[in-house]
């Protein structure tokens, strides 16, 4: 398995640099010499000094990986801002009717046939919770075992 170059785009860096502290040399480019290759083959010298170099490159690293961290963090900040904008709410009251996303769609599982109907019900919200679940019965006033994400629920009109 080879080394991956590909710089990530929140941090604009690659994983191997982010471990490593300098960017991968592939085998093609020592078969065939690329500037960076040639620079590094050209200078001579020893290895007190080549050890001090990779002693500053290493602690450089930490500062580069906090600033990474920071990166991707304000990237998944702004991904969450970007869903939460797109994400309508749906609120429902106690004594609604409601119709239910069928399993297959919950699970994200293939209809059974393409006929299949995507929603079922309608239910009663029999109870509303803060947290976006609620117990629904049935017309009838048969209750539903488990609480179900009011993502899963849109409203009924009769």
């Amino acid at each position: 398995m080879g080394v991956s170059k590909s710089s990530k785009t929140t941090t604009g860096l690659s994983s191997f640099s982010l471990v490593y502290g300098t960017e991968a040399i592939s085998p093609v480019e020592l078969l065939v010499p690329t500037p960076r290759v040639v620079h590094g083959q050209e200078i001579d010298i020893d290895a007190a000094t080549c050890a001090e170099i990779r002693t500053t490159d290493l602690e450089t690293l930490e500062e580069t990986r906090n600033l990474v961290y920071n990166c991707t963090q304000r990237y998944q900040q702004q991904m969450a801002n970007a869903y939460n904008k797109a994400m309508k709410a749906r609120i429902f009251a106690k004594g609604q009717m409601v119709l239910k996303a069928v399993d297959h769609v919950r699970r994200n599982l293939s209809a059974p046939s393409k006929f299949a109907p995507s929603w079922e019900g309608p239910y009663l919200i029999r109870e509303a919770n803060d947290s976006g679940y609620y117990r629904l019965a049935t017309a009838e006033g048969e209750s539903l075992a488990e609480p179900i994400n009011g993502k899963w629920l849109k409203l009924y009109y009769a």
